[in-house]
Parts: structure tokens; sequence; C-alpha cells
């Protein structure tokens, strides 16, 4: 009899369960695998800076630009007229913020430019290049004697009518 008494408590013992053993060996597994991830992923610190540095880079190589209305003037000792639109490619958004709260003196520069060229002046290609480049020239000073030059990096014909 103290037999079956022994064999009944041995039977209705439970059975412990698994599954917190489950939960910590996968908690375990995950962790390992999240610190291998972040080693594997983390690189090399002088690398990550130098990726850093030429994203930076990038970016500021990207040019804007900065398209300036429609200029319409008579040309000097003529009848005819000049009618053009330039944009300007500046090296930073800071430049284009600064020719945007500038732009009535930007478009003052360049009609008095504009104004002053005889229409022989301007027809050739030469005389267009040579335009180009004092519109650059012109647009690049400063606005007032505390600003520094703009950097223009280049300055475009979008339209170029003379008529």
């Amino acid at each position: 009899m103290a037999e079956k008494d022994i064999e009944k408590k041995d039977e209705e013992v439970p059975k412990k369960s698994k599954l917190p053993l489950i939960i910590i060996g996968a908690v375990v597994v995950l962790a390992l695998a999240g610190g291998g991830a972040w080693f594997f992923l983390k690189g090399d610190p002088e690398e990550v800076d130098e990726k850093a540095k030429a994203k930076a880079s990038a970016v500021e190589s990207i040019p804007v630009y900065m398209p300036i209305d429609t200029l319409t003037v008579n040309l000097k000792d003529s009848r005819q007229y000049l009618q053009l639109t330039i944009t300007l490619q500046l090296k930073n958004g800071e430049d284009s913020a600064l020719v945007k709260l500038y732009m009535p003196q930007v478009r003052t520069r360049a009609l008095i430019i504009l104004a002053s060229k005889k229409p022989e002046d301007v027809i050739s290609s030469e005389g267009k290049l040579a335009l180009l480049e004092e519109l650059k020239t012109i647009t690049a000073k400063p606005f007032t004697e505390k600003l520094e030059p703009i950097e223009i990096l280049d300055v475009s014909f979008t339209s170029f009518i003379i008529q």
C-alpha cells in the first residue's frame, strides 16, 4: 500500500512547463543577433567619418540655380531692344537666400550693363560670352560693405532676344 501511495504522489506531481525556458532562450538568441548586427553594421569609426564627410561634400557640391526674371532694355544708340532671361548658378543655398533678398540690386546691376550695350556688342557668340562674364562679375560683388562677395559659379542665358 505504501508503494501505491508513492506511485500516486509521483503521478500527481505536475510536469514543469518548458515555456519559460524557451522564452529565455529566445531572448538570449535575439540579444546575441542584435549585438552581432550592431558590431558588423557599426563599421570602423574612421570609415564612418569619411562617409559623413563625403556625404556633406556631395550636398555642398549640389548646385543651386536661381532664375532671374526676364530683363528688357533698349540697346544703346539703336531702336532695337534686348530681352533676356538669365539663371545664376550659386555655390549653396545661403547665397541663394542672399540673392533673393537683394534681387532689386541684382536686376538693377544687370539692367545697367545691358543698357550700355550696342546691338553689335551682343549679337556675336564672343559678345554673348563676354556679356555672361560681365553679368557674373557684377552680380558677385557684395551688396553692402558688411557682406562677403557671393560665389557665382556660372551665369546662363535661358532666353535671348534682340528685336
